[in-house]
């Protein structure tokens, strides 16, 4: 239960200068995570303010503040309409809006992102009436985050410049910091990381000087993400167990399900799926125990991912269809748009394309209502890639030349460099190679346009591995091995597992086609040992097909059998028509 502090009333003055004073103290301590010590002040503070309406509405607030700080969202809300209550009874204004703003970030948090917005929109209009220029600032950046991660980047970036304006020129120094942390937040949205670290580490140098113990976890983990999407993993880790440390330390439980979120992320980007999906469950139980529906639904989506990724559809659909549940029964838009376009991916896995469409429509309808370009980009994406699993590569193209666009006008530079990834997979997939290279080339001068290390290494990896392609095909298979030799290098420095097994199965095809049948055998055997240990069934088929053919041509006829039936046994498990192209496992 938190702390009574329901009084008898009377009629408030303006607040004595010592008090307004002593809050504003409370407040840094709270941020400095000294909950217990400040509890004790507020409560001394209240029983001796007993009549002082506006002094108990502050105070409530701080209490509020208190449990948000740990993501006890419910408590929280219970403060804040406790103190709007009181605030609006008494015709506080001030507090009335305070209450409001701070509701509205609790909604935001939940992922209730309509209701977050119209509780922003109340409290602004009282702010201009009571002219609070600093809470008026803190609105329009709560309404510029909600806009940054439903992707309409130009409003959120206006919003973020009027609060920084509006908290420069007051002196708000935390103020700003968080201003600062919304525009990392927008760059990352949009791909632009190196803009996205220069204004964490703004933010985080505001932070430490100010102690803001809570903002200080957020950035490094915020700044944790970012070096993982730049390929930088083992530094990306060291800032999300120092995020862990804070979060721990402060008893703030949602924030540490967050990082071991962040820290399966970083498992995940590495084809590292037990340990991605270790962290993930860890995440999972924490959230389901307290409650937090968006962390839980969130968690499902990100196991369900691991499963795809390894071609588990049938769990990775069970588990999108629990976060889909929990994103509806909240509302989260946003979540179902996701959801809807995982679940088509499942489909278009599956090589059931009309459902696979169905659900991408489902997604597009969403992201459009939420007029979210990066989401309306990445459905194009998912579309042109059901296209491109029908092997109708022309309406492939159309869906990516449309997302590009859309990124190319939203100046979402990532989203463009993934476009032309995907357009250069396409053309290698039909076999054009010298296309393939020309989009990977394109794809890799964005990723290091934008400091994406992680995209940059891969479209490095995707060209040695196109060059080596085109070598194979002329039947320069020296050349051939040299350049897979090539990819195989970046993947082993990066760490990626399955880049690892998938060039390893590429070089065993191209000794395979010289008729190098053993060292083939070598090559294609340490492949399916690493897909196996992944989980990876689509590799492992293929693997087995390909040994099995290559028992076929030396003769072994019951061992190539064997094989190929190990293979039509996993195709027959729900992976879509095999087509045995080494060139594009890519």
């Amino acid at each position: 239960m938190y702390p009574a502090v329901f009084y008898v009333i009377i009629p408030s003055s303006k607040m004595d200068d010592s008090v307004e004073q002593l809050l504003k103290e409370l407040d840094t301590a709270i941020n400095r995570g000294e909950y217990k010590k400040t509890s004790s002040h507020l409560r001394a503070i209240a029983s001796n303010n007993k009549g002082h309406s506006d002094i108990l509405s502050e105070v409530t607030l701080l209490f509020g503040k208190i449990a948000d700080s740990r993501s006890e969202y419910s408590r929280a809300l219970d403060y804040y309409n406790q103190a709007m209550k009181e605030a609006k009874s008494y015709g506080y204004d001030n507090g009335q809006g305070k209450s409001l703003r701070r509701i509205g970030t609790v909604y935001s948090k939940k992922g209730k992102y309509s209701d977050a917005l119209k509780c922003f929109d109340d409290a602004l209009k009282i702010f201009k009436k009571v002219k609070n220029r600093t809470e008026e600032g803190c609105v329009y950046n709560n309404v510029g985050t909600i806009h940054a991660i439903q992707g309409n980047s130009a409003n959120a970036r206006d919003l973020y410049k009027k609060a920084l304006g509006i908290h420069k020129g007051l002196g708000e120094r935390l103020e700003v910091g968080h201003d600062y942390n919304g525009f990392g937040i927008l760059y990352k949205f949009q791909g632009d990381y190196k803009n996205a670290m220069v204004f964490y580490n703004m933010a985080l140098e505001i932070y430490r000087e100010e102690q803001y113990f809570l903002g200080e976890g957020t950035i490094y983990a915020n700044i944790g993400n970012v070096l993982s999407k730049k390929g930088d993993y083992s530094t990306a880790l060291d800032f999300h167990k120092k995020a862990l440390a804070i979060h721990k330390r402060l008893l703030n439980r949602i924030w540490e399900g967050n990082d071991y979120t962040n820290i399966g992320n970083i498992y995940n980007i590495q084809a590292d799926h037990k340990n991605a999906i270790h962290y993930y469950e860890k995440a999972l139980k924490i959230h389901a125990s307290l409650g937090h529906k968006l962390g839980e639904g969130n968690d499902y989506a990100n196991i369900g991912t691991i499963y795809a990724e390894i071609g588990r559809y049938d769990k990775a659909l069970a588990n999108y269809k629990k976060a889909l549940q929990i994103h509806t029964l909240l509302k989260n838009r946003l979540g179902e748009g996701s959801d809807y376009s995982n679940i088509g991916n499942i489909y278009s896995h599956k090589g059931i394309y009309s459902r696979a469409l169905e659900y991408h429509k489902k997604a597009l309808d969403i992201y459009e209502e939420l007029n979210n370009s990066i989401g309306i980009g990445s459905v194009y994406t998912n579309i042109g890639n059901t296209y491109c699993h029908q092997g109708d590569y022309n309406k492939a193209l159309e869906y990516h030349q449309k997302a590009r666009r859309l990124h190319q006008t939203a100046g979402n530079k990532l989203g463009e460099g993934n476009v032309y990834a995907n357009i250069g997979n396409i053309y290698s997939s039909k076999g054009d190679y010298e296309s393939a290279l020309k989009y990977q080339e394109l794809a890799l001068d964005i990723f290091k346009g934008v400091g994406n290390r992680s995209g940059e290494q891969i479209a490095l990896a995707n060209i040695q591995a196109s060059l080596g392609n085109i070598y194979n095909s002329q039947g320069e298979y020296k050349k051939a091995i040299e350049f897979l030799s090539k990819s195989l290098g970046i993947h082993k420095k990066m760490g990626n597992k399955l880049g690892i097994g998938n060039t390893f199965a590429q070089i065993g095809t191209v000794n395979s086609n010289q008729g190098n049948y053993k060292l083939a055998l070598q090559y294609l055997n340490r492949a399916l040992e690493i897909h196996i240990k992944l989980g990876n069934r689509i590799g492992v088929e293929l693997d087995y097909l390909s040994i099995g053919n290559i028992y076929i041509k030396c003769g072994e006829y019951n061992k190539g059998l064997q094989y190929n039936k190990k293979a039509l046994k996993l195709h027959n498990a729900g992976r879509p028509p095999v087509q045995n192209k080494r060139q594009s496992r890519q």
